[in-house]
This record gives structure tokens, C-alpha cells and sequence, in this order.
């Protein structure tokens, strides 16, 4: 098996023509990816990257994405999300068209094709494990796992790297040790580490300040892509993916429409409370924080939502809380339900 930095490392030299990907943590697959589509296309709306969805394109699409020839100089990337035809035993036309090209790969075009598995029981893919022996050297067939402690380290010495952001060699492994996540999971944390040290040396005292090990901090970082900076979190995947995670750690359903309701309260008093011109101390004692650092965080991310959205906010948090306290419906559709909502809640700008 091909370690992950090496597998990253293959794509962004280009050495294969021809990807197939599968991984529980899909942020692995797309940091693959992306290397990928930095090493093919030069702009990103460009006419040679391919896009498709594997849950809805046919046979016809495929076939006429990974027979086509570019009228530029660049190569064409052909990308196929959602494969999820390629896990399990039943053969399929699409399956079949898809385990010819990697036996057989164009040298002038790029093929990645990829898909989630839910969890460990569906780790395991027998057809891949086989095909992987029938297919041309230009190809390559990989199921990402987990990251280990020495691929976690290199993911992190490499984020910090990309961020242009310099390191004592001992803050990797430690991070690597108290960790506990997804690699999507990961680089928020280290964003906020990067944010709270503020251009000083990065220390174990703030990696222990920022990055929480127990599960708490998942649920706050889900409660962070849904309230940001910039207003209400627009990527529904990402904060669905993170839900789906937190219940699979056990987490219930109840719990997180509660701890979201109590962000959104918090939040709504810390805007009552600039519109009152309150000074930094009284916002402070209000998050009950001794972080200057922390209240400007939750006064721009305050401040970032709207009356008009509070009150759409509100009106939807009111709404599922009834129907949970009032019906016996499934608790992670209401989740589901609940959060679509709130994304929904933007204004119209």
C-alpha cells in the first residue's frame, strides 16, 4: 500500500495518469485530488477539466469525457465523484467502462475517480484489491486509510508549510499526539493555532490551549463551520460530513441541536451587547473568557449575522426544538433538517 504523503507526492508530479481513490476521511481524497488538478489545470474554470457525479451521470458522459481531445495545450483532467458503483460485487456497464481505462490510460489525459466508504465495515474492497493487478502501470488504485503518526506528522509539517508558517521540528509530532480527528478537522485547528499565536513562535502551551483532545472539540468545530466570520457557513457537505461523524463517535442527536441553539443564543447576546457600544471587558465577562483573543473571534463572528437572519435563525431553532419535544421523528433527519435551515437563513446579498 502506498503511504499517503508518497501518494500525494505521485500526483503532484504527475507520475500516474489514472487515479481510483477510496477513503473514509474524504478530505484525504480531495487533498490527493487537488495536487492533481494543480498539476493539470492551469486555471480553474477551464474547458479541459471534466467534472462528473457518479450518482447521476450515464454511461454515454463518461465515455465521451475520457474520449476527448483538447483544442489547447494543455491535458484534460476527467474527474468522477461518487463512484460508488466500484465498491461491491455487482458488475455494472459503468464499472466495466471504467476498469478498461485504467488498464488502458490515455498519456495526454488525466483521470481521477473516487468514493467515500461509510465506515470500517465497508473498508474492505475485494473487486479493487484484485483489479489492481490487471492494470497498466500508469495507473493506480489506492484506498486511503486513517492517517498513521508518521503520515499525520507529514500532513502537518506540510499544512504549516503551505501556510508559510515556520515551526520548531517538535510541534508536529505533538500535535500528531493530542489530535484527534479528520484531516478536514485538522487544518481548521491548525488555522485557529496559526490566528491565536499571531506571528510568535507556536508552543506546546498553545497547541494544549487551541486544540482540545476530548470530543467537545468536534462539536465546536462543527458549531464553527456553521457560524464564521464571515456569516452563516455555506459549505452544507463539509458541516453534514462532520454531523455524520460526531453521531458515529456517539454523539447525540439532541445534544447537538442543543449545543447550537446555545451558540446561537450566545452569539445573539454579544450583538445586544455591541449595539450597546459594551466595552471588550463586558463581552469578555459575558463569554466568561479571559481571552482577549477568543471575544474578538465571537464579536466578528457576532457581528457577521444580520437581525433579519437572527430572526430567521431563531424561528428555525424554535421550530425543530417543538417538533422534537412534540413528535417521535428520527432525531438525525431533524439534525439534517434543522441545519439546512440555518444555512438557508442568508440574506440575499
Amino acid at each position: 500500500m502506498v503511504d499517503y504523503l508518497e501518494l500525494r507526492e505521485i500526483a503532484k508530479k504527475g507520475h500516474k495518469k489514472a487515479y481510483f481513490l477510496y477513503a473514509q476521511d474524504e478530505q484525504l481524497i480531495f487533498q490527493v485530488r487537488d495536487e492533481i488538478r494543480k498539476h493539470v489545470i492551469k486555471e480553474e474554470d477551464s474547458l479541459s477539466h471534466i467534472r462528473l457525479d457518479g450518482n447521476r451521470c450515464t454511461y454515454e458522459e463518461v465515455q465521451n469525457a475520457i474520449s476527448t481531445y483538447s483544442m489547447f495545450s494543455e491535458d484534460i483532467l476527467v474527474e468522477v465523484s461518487n463512484c460508488h458503483f466500484m465498491d461491491g460485487s455487482t458488475s455494472s456497464p459503468m464499472r466495466e467502462l471504467i476498469e478498461g481505462y485504467l488498464a488502458d490510460p490515455r498519456e495526454d489525459l488525466y483521470f481521477v475517480g473516487y468514493y467515500k466508504y461509510e465506515n470500517e465495515l465497508s473498508k474492505k474492497n475485494f473487486y479493487l484489491d484484485n483489479l489492481k493487478k490487471k492494470i497498466s502501470s500508469l495507473s493506480i488504485i489506492e484506498g486511503i486509510d486513517s492517517l498513521k503518526p508518521k503520515g499525520m506528522i507529514g500532513l502537518i509539517e506540510s499544512i504549516f508549510a503551505e501556510k508559510g508558517v515556520d515551526i520548531s521540528k517538535t510541534i508536529p509530532p505533538f500535535i500528531s499526539e493530542v489530535f484527534k480527528g479528520n484531516a478536514l478537522q485538522l487544518e481548521k485547528e491548525i488555522d485557529k493555532l496559526i490566528a491565536y499565536t499571531d506571528g510568535r513562535e507556536i508552543r506546546k502551551e498553545d497547541v494544549l490551549t487551541m486544540i482540545e483532545v476530548s470530543d467537545e472539540r468536534h462539536v465546536m468545530n462543527l458549531l464553527d463551520l456553521i457560524f464564521t466570520e464571515r456569516g452563516l457557513g455555506r459549505n452544507i457537505r463539509d458541516i453534514l460530513n462532520l454531523v455524520n461523524d460526531l453521531i458515529y463517535r456517539g454523539e447525540k442527536a439532541e445534544m447537538i441541536i442543543g449545543l447550537i441553539g446555545s451558540r446561537l443564543r450566545l452569539l445573539f447576546k454579544i450583538r445586544i451587547l455591541i449595539e450597546k457600544n459594551a466595552s471588550k471587558q463586558e463581552i469578555m465577562k459575558q463569554l466568561r473568557t479571559g481571552s482577549a483573543w477568543y471575544a474578538d473571534r465571537m464579536i466578528k463572528i457576532s457581528g457577521a449575522v444580520s437581525f433579519s437572519e437572527y430572526q430567521k435563525l431563531f424561528k428555525a431553532l424554535l421550530d425543530h426544538e417543538f417538533i422534537l419535544k412534540t413528535t417521535s421523528v428520527e432525531t438525525m433527519s431533524l439534525l439534517e433538517m434543522m441545519i439546512l435551515s440555518i444555512v438557508n437563513a442568508r440574506d440575499a446579498r
